[in-house]
């Protein structure tokens, strides 16, 4: 049984995820205490409550202490998988933080492949990968780690009410290999994603966002393809996404919609993120860096990637990972950007 103070570090929601997702894979109970310490409201939120729910559904394990409010919690993992899982979603909870979970569960059984339908819930939302993201650079760094991951959207949903529709496939490999991301001679496939819903359609939201990003890009000499999608949803709710391939690494930056934020400044906000990691000739995002670190730690060959900036998130995560999965992460800061290797 493994004991983890859950206030370590930025003491929020992510020591939550990784360390039940690694009790997973080490196949040995683990119990957090102090859960979101440091958090205005501290304790389990309900979509801690429900992140920790599939993950115990999923495995055929047990949780104890599983409430709203709880600040501490035990899992067993267990070891009778499913092929299918559905979870539901009240409320307009990230399915991006519930993802992060799985994918890197999943890894405790080799060959393994389950679908997820996941009813209800928030495809974009504050403080979460959203699901564009996810699918056009998270998982395709995971690609290339052997680990397949897919996903498609029936109806994107969007806080405060949700109702996103999505199913996700996931293949655990039978070998997970590591990966040195590094940045190219050369920008390609450069692409804006940009979607809003039919409720914004006529003050044209998600044209506005996307054209602010051209035109940041055109002053860089960056040429883009656009994608303008117009969603059916449950209230009014926008984001946008703007990446490259170059080398291997994607770079990529990203923005959700909020009340009181003009369009322009979403898809302003979008490029500030895309091009700090570009500008500093970096491979990975500053968001990135602690979505992947969970997961190179698990390969079978060791990981570098360069970053322009460590979140609290990433610093939180690297103590917690080297604890639990034995792997080495280094940080050598550089001027404007720091290095990390995992070495397993």
């Amino acid at each position: 049984m493994r004991l983890i103070d859950g206030s370590q570090g930025e003491g929020g929601g992510s020591v939550l995820r990784i360390a039940t997702a690694l009790a997973l894979v080490n196949q040995e109970a683990v119990t957090i205490e102090n859960i979101r310490k440091k958090r205005p409201v501290s304790g389990l939120r309900p979509q801690h409550l429900l992140g920790l729910r599939a993950l115990t559904d999923l495995c055929g394990g047990e949780l104890v202490g599983g409430k709203i409010g709880s600040e501490s919690i035990t899992f067993h993992p267990g070891s009778e998988w499913k092929s299918n899982l559905s979870v539901n979603i009240p409320t307009a909870g990230s399915i991006g933080l519930i993802l992060q979970v799985f994918q890197v569960g999943m890894l405790a059984s080799a060959d393994h492949r389950v679908t997820i339908s996941f009813q209800g819930g928030g495809t974009f939302g504050k403080w979460a990968p959203t699901v564009d993201y996810i699918q056009n650079v998270t998982w395709q760094i995971f690609k290339q780690m052997n680990y397949h991951l897919e996903l498609s959207v029936n109806q994107h949903g969007f806080f405060p009410k949700g109702g996103a529709e999505v199913t996700v496939s996931m293949n655990s490999p039978s070998k997970l290999t590591g990966v040195n991301l590094t940045q190219g001679e050369e920008l390609k496939n450069t692409t804006i994603s940009s979607i809003a819903t039919t409720h914004l359609k006529n003050a044209r939201v998600a044209e506005r966002q996307a054209e602010e990003i051209q035109h940041n890009l055109a002053e860089h000499d960056i040429d883009a393809t656009t994608n303008i999608s117009i969603s059916d949803a449950k209230n009014p709710g926008s984001g946008v996404l703007v990446y490259s391939t170059t080398g291997n690494a994607i770079i990529a930056g990203d923005a959700v919609g909020e009340k009181r934020r003009s369009a322009e400044m979403v898809g302003q906000t979008a490029f500030q993120n895309y091009f700090s990691t570009l500008s500093n000739q970096c491979s990975v995002d500053k968001f990135l860096a602690d979505q992947v670190l969970p997961v190179m730690a698990l390969a079978s060959s060791s990981s570098t990637f360069t970053t322009p900036i460590l979140t609290k998130h990433t610093r939180t995560n690297i103590n917690l990972i080297e604890n639990l999965t034995g792997a080495k992460i280094s940080i050598e800061k550089f001027d404007k950007k720091f290095q990390l290797s995992v070495d397993v």
